[in-house]
């Protein structure tokens, strides 16, 4: 009861919770609920808590779980800009000297607690992001261990930090015989843009390893060395031709093309010509903006008039859009008006047909015509809340008098959103003017149903000067009621799979009651309504993730409410189900699956599940690919 009660007020956040978590931490006599306070206090992230976790991780009579999550904890607490410029450089020292020591040596059989404490001092460090880390971190990439080998090119890669020293050790990374490994170097290598790694990163692009592949790829065009152009391109024409048997597209072509435009070489028209000339303008974002590159002659194809003037398919749309706002010029800005009108708003519904607006109207804002203020505040009254979002976005931008009186016409007509899209986007914008007027509307706000908005309301006049309304946040009105929660309760001891059927295959999931009931219990009964029926995985990053259950498919929809986060102790390993958020409790239908281990998203996204059969299913799905339908079977009890 006491280790659920820590989790509970880690959850919520409130730093009145600091101190009874610290109590807990120093004094209980339950291993598991001082390792609990320990992730508690590393979710609120309150400095107040530093010295008992820095005492907790280096005492020698604590057990190596609960120094794991002290570790953790400090990694989180002190990697949030607010808290690292309070204590000073010298209390940020101890607590990074304090992470390295818990860093075994490289001949070290490691041992699970021992495997665990590495592993979040890896991580914690990646969060700290102190200089001091590089060396540390590059001698672990010699570890006996391969899972502590890819956490250290992964934290590397992600330290934002000059890590020159460790690119000796990181290109012989990439000949590992773990692939997660290679991939997490090639990443690394890329974020460190030396131009040594070039020629080693070209031979990974023949690994036996999609993951690797799609790292060395991205560090190839990170390093932005022409030594790389002639290779991607053989790689990118073998991968072309492999479309004809795979119409829905191929996840490291699409990373190719990426990295031609970045890499900016003439050489590479020929190939993006043939692809978007097969595929169909508008069949990739990234493809537009490639080809933009080139000219308007290169882009304004006769197939491309075609499919803008047909609007059949509006993510294809939305995708020209954003190879017009790159093209810029006349013609492009012409173009762009002609989709405004086609989409004319009082004709518009919430939907597909509105799904292209938002990205039209940012491709609009790059060309900055001298009607866009009006355009944008025209917009602020559209059926769409994602739309209206959008041009809340833009509008703030120009401060004037008429924006104002437009975005406070815009909170009115959001005040009945079933999301909370545009209220927030409007309050940024209102909180930009920072007058006695601004003040006033962004005030209003703390009435608001939704508890995000009064959060966001309060945080915005903060920011503004107006004083702490902290006490209006209030409390969230759930909806639930007494039954809700009965049959929440009832599957806590259930074992509980989903089967997510597509044209590809099956993906089997094992779903966690006990660590996120509430976000389980939504995915059994959207599933069950057959709400995620012929719904896209809108979004595939390849070694990374891929993210389906959005209605709008272009990953700004939801079912119509957002339910709490539920964080845990469980990892983002290979094949975790996540909760897709736009920001804490904002989770909804949209759900991810990860390629390789994440670790820098643990304690931060709700793991609802894990995949048990079909990851290789995950690893072939394509932007677009369809979910046919989500199965769930529940079994009585637990054995």
């Amino acid at each position: 009861m006491r280790e659920r009660a820590a989790l509970a007020i880690g959850r919520i956040g409130d730093k009145r919770g600091v101190e009874p978590l610290v109590n807990t931490l120093r004094k209980d006599e339950n291993e598991s609920a001082r390792a609990m306070a320990a992730f508690a206090l590393g979710e609120i992230e309150d400095a107040q808590a530093a010295a008992a976790l820095l005492d907790v991780a280096n005492s020698s009579n604590e057990s190596a779980p609960v120094r794991a999550r002290a570790v953790e904890a400090l990694g989180k607490i002190a990697g949030v800009q607010a808290n690292a410029e309070k204590p000073g450089p010298a209390t940020l020292n101890t607590i990074s000297q304090s992470l390295i020591k818990q860093l075994p040596t490289a001949d070290t059989t490691l041992s699970a607690d021992q495997k665990l404490l590495a592993s979040l001092a890896i991580t914690a460090l990646m969060r700290l992001r102190n200089p001091a880390s590089v060396e540390p971190l590059a001698q672990q990439l010699k570890s006996k261990d391969a899972e502590v080998r890819a956490q250290a090119a992964n934290a590397l890669a992600r330290l934002r930090q000059p890590i020159g020293s460790a690119v000796p050790a990181l290109i012989e990374a990439l000949n590992d015989s773990e692939a997660n490994v290679r991939a997490n170097a090639a990443r690394a290598l890329g974020a460190s843009k030396d131009t040594r790694a070039v020629e080693p990163l070209v031979k990974m692009l023949a690994d036996e390893s999609d993951q690797a592949r799609a790292n060395a790829i991205r560090a190839l065009a990170a390093i932005g060395d022409n030594r790389a152009v002639e290779p991607l391109l053989v790689l990118g024409q073998t991968l072309y031709e492999r479309l004809n048997s795979n119409p829905s597209g191929d996840n490291l072509l699409i990373e190719i093309i990426a990295a031609l435009h970045s890499l900016k070489d003439d050489r590479a028209l020929p190939l993006l010509r043939q692809i978007r000339l097969q595929q169909g303008g508008g069949a990739y974002p990234e493809l537009e903006v490639a080809i933009a590159r080139f000219g308007e002659r290169e882009f304004f194809q006769p197939s491309i008039d075609k499919v803008i003037r047909s609007g059949l398919n509006p993510r294809w749309i939305a995708n020209l859009a954003q190879g017009l706002g790159e093209l810029r010029t006349e013609q492009s800005k012409e173009t762009l008006w002609w989709l405004l009108g086609a989409h004319d708003q009082e004709s518009k519904e919430s939907g597909d047909e509105a799904s292209s607006v938002p990205d039209i109207l940012r491709a609009l804002a790059k060309h900055k015509p001298s009607t866009l203020q009006f355009i944008l505040r025209t917009y602020l009254s559209h059926s769409d809340a994602i739309v209206r979002a959008t041009a809340a976005s833009l509008i703030a931008e120009t401060v004037d008098d008429q924006n104002f009186s437009a975005l406070v016409a815009g909170w009115i007509k959001a005040e009945s959103d079933k999301s909370n899209d545009a209220k927030l986007a409007i309050l940024s914008a209102l909180a930009k003017y920072k007058t006695p007027q601004a003040v006033d509307a962004v005030k209003a706000a703390l009435i608001d149903r939704d508890h995000l908005v009064r959060r966001h309301a309060v945080d915005l006049l903060k920011q503004m000067g107006a004083g702490d309304f902290s006490d209006r946040i209030g409390i969230v009105q759930t909806g639930h009621d007494k039954l809700f929660y009965q049959r929440v309760a009832a599957r806590l001891n259930k074992k509980i799979t989903a089967t997510i059927h597509t044209a590809k295959g099956q993906i089997k999931l094992e779903l966690f009651p006990q660590d996120a009931p509430i976000t389980v219990d939504s995915f059994i009964t959207l599933a069950r309504k057959g709400y995620f029926n012929n719904l896209t995985f809108h979004r595939v990053v390849p070694n990374f993730v891929i993210q389906g259950g959005d209605p709008r498919g272009d990953g700004e929809g939801g079912p119509g409410y957002q339910i709490r986060c539920e964080i845990n102790t469980r990892p983002y390993t290979r094949g975790a189900v996540g909760m897709a958020l736009s920001g804490k409790d904002t989770g909804g239908s949209q759900f991810f699956i990860t390629h390789s281990p994440q670790p820098h998203l643990d304690g931060g996204y709700t793991v609802f599940g894990q995949v048990t059969s079909g990851m290789e299913v995950v690893d072939r799905i394509a932007r677009g690919d369809l979910i046919k339908r989500v199965e769930i079977v529940e079994t009585s009890s637990r054995p």
